[in-house]
């Protein structure tokens, strides 16, 4: 009997084994591309890694989905200026981009032919797709980062919905004769944890690698930074869509600081230093009529309490119940633990983690609230100094024989001095200098132990899709 029970286990874990080997996962030396929105301008930004590089190879971006490459003799375009980038975004040689005019966009020409009145460009779908940019890969040079001059239109991401795949823009990666060699398009991904269900269901979620904000509820809705920036604005807010923007677009680490203001009608309101920002109220409510919407886990992280919370404990009791009624059944119960397995928390639909940053708190409602994530912040001016700093904490990360979870705060810092005199220019072109690093980073070495990575303007970096291929790697590893 024990012989035939030990028979049965060996075949089952050999069938599990067998089925690891042949389900289809990306490969992570296979060319990619990818898509992302410059935070100081908003320009599209086009990236590709694993490239090979080749004399004829072009990045093309289309505003539909793109089936095939050729080429036509159309009328032939001004030579356009060069567009350097001032955020700082972009990688290989040379660092600049390029304006895309009329479906093309090329290095400017000393000189032209006025005889000439048609040149060869890419058209898609036989014509009826317009090519809007044009990007010639550095020969030799496989990795390649560029800031477009396409503006992106933020209402495009409010219309999104949890049956949106791609929108807006698609980018592909063609040879010298047209063929389609990788292709990426503006992504959402509103049930990325429930898609992966089969491959993350056991595994807790300080094993994932979790895509979160920096000061998530740092957002104006309709706000537009080329009309509208200020001293504030420049140094006060953090992503460019609110929660269900972060959301549908696959953050599940939300980092929530809240303030207390006694005198509004409500009295609790998301802070960002002591910059009051938008209602809890509207945060609350797009988190649960997000996770109603989609059965997505969500990490719901209180930090720092800025304004209004004083030393005792009576307005920390109020938001605390605020937290409790309007969450109510959705509230993970700290019973669960930060161990307890994805798979379990489904079971129980209890899918918003509410982490308070006060031990008493936790507690003190032990039915209500988990302790903090643990956030690992540089305080970094430079690439440099933030480079070492997540490096090292990677390093020596004895934090990972732990279940709490623990995020990587990769942004960089101002200091007080800096915002006065404005010496960065700017939380967003800080983000524009470090956001395409810190994708590359976390794809290349440190995304293997991962887990919460935050970043301010998130849409500027590639994070979500790293970390969802690193997730569905894992059980392979």
């Amino acid at each position: 009997m024990v012989g035939k029970i030990l028979q049965l286990a060996l075949l089952v874990l050999l069938l599990s084994w067998t089925q690891a080997q042949t389900e289809p996962y990306e490969d992570p030396n296979s060319l990619k591309v990818w898509l992302t929105i410059s935070a100081r301008k908003r320009f599209l930004e086009v990236s590709w890694s694993n490239a090979p590089a080749r004399m004829g190879d072009q990045v093309l971006v289309t505003r539909q989905d793109a089936l095939s490459f050729e080429t036509k003799l159309l009328p032939k375009r001004t030579p356009l200026a060069t567009f350097h980038s001032e955020e700082g975004s972009g990688s290989g040689e040379p660092p600049n981009s390029y304006v895309p005019i009329s479906g093309f966009t090329v290095r400017p020409e000393a000189k032209s032919d006025t005889n000439e009145v048609e040149q060869k460009y890419w058209v898609a779908n036989g014509g009826a797709t317009e090519v809007v940019a044009a990007i010639q890969p550095t020969q030799g040079l496989s990795t390649q980062w560029f800031t477009t001059g396409l503006p992106f239109d933020y209402a495009l991401s409010r219309n999104v919905t949890v049956q949106t795949s791609c929108y807006g823009f698609w980018a592909s990666y063609i040879d010298v004769q047209g063929n389609i060699l990788a292709k990426t398009c503006l992504k959402v991904f509103p049930r990325w944890m429930n898609e992966l269900k089969s491959k993350i269901g056991e595994m807790r979620l300080r094993d994932l690698f979790i895509p979160g904000s920096h000061d998530s509820g740092s957002y104006r809705p309709n706000f537009d930074p080329l009309l509208r920036e200020s001293l504030v604005t420049k140094y006060a807010l953090t992503q460019d869509d609110d929660i269900r923007g972060q959301l549908m677009h696959g953050v599940r680490y939300l980092d929530i600081r809240v303030g207390y203001y006694r005198n509004s009608p409500d009295p609790f309101f998301i802070y960002h230093g002591i910059t009051k920002q938008r209602p809890l109220q509207e945060v609350i409510n797009q988190v649960r009529d997000f996770v109603h919407e989609t059965n997505e886990i969500v990490i719901f992280g209180l930090k720092e309490f800025p304004v209004g919370f004083g030393k005792g404990l009576g307005v920390h009791r109020l938001l605390i119940s605020y937290l409790r009624d309007q969450f109510q059944d959705l509230i993970a119960h700290p019973s669960l633990s930060w161990r307890a397995s994805l798979r379990d928390i489904w079971a129980r639909r209890q899918n918003v983690f509410l982490a308070y940053d006060h031990e008493t708190m936790v507690d003190e409602f032990p039915e209500v609230l988990f302790g903090s994530v643990e956030q690992r912040w540089g305080n970094k001016q430079t690439w440099s100094q933030l480079e070492t700093y997540l490096r090292n904490v990677n390093d020596f990360d004895t934090s990972r024989f732990s279940s709490r979870p623990v995020s990587d705060m990769a942004e960089l810092t101002p200091e007080t001095w800096d915002v006065i005199f404005d010496k960065h220019g700017g939380l967003r072109k800080m983000a524009d200098n470090v956001n395409w690093r810190i994708s590359q980073l976390y794809r290349n070495e440190l995304g293997t132990n991962a887990n919460i990575v935050s970043a301010d303007f998130i849409r500027g970096t590639t994070l979500v899709e790293t970390a969802i291929e690193y997730n569905t790697r894992k059980i392979y590893m």
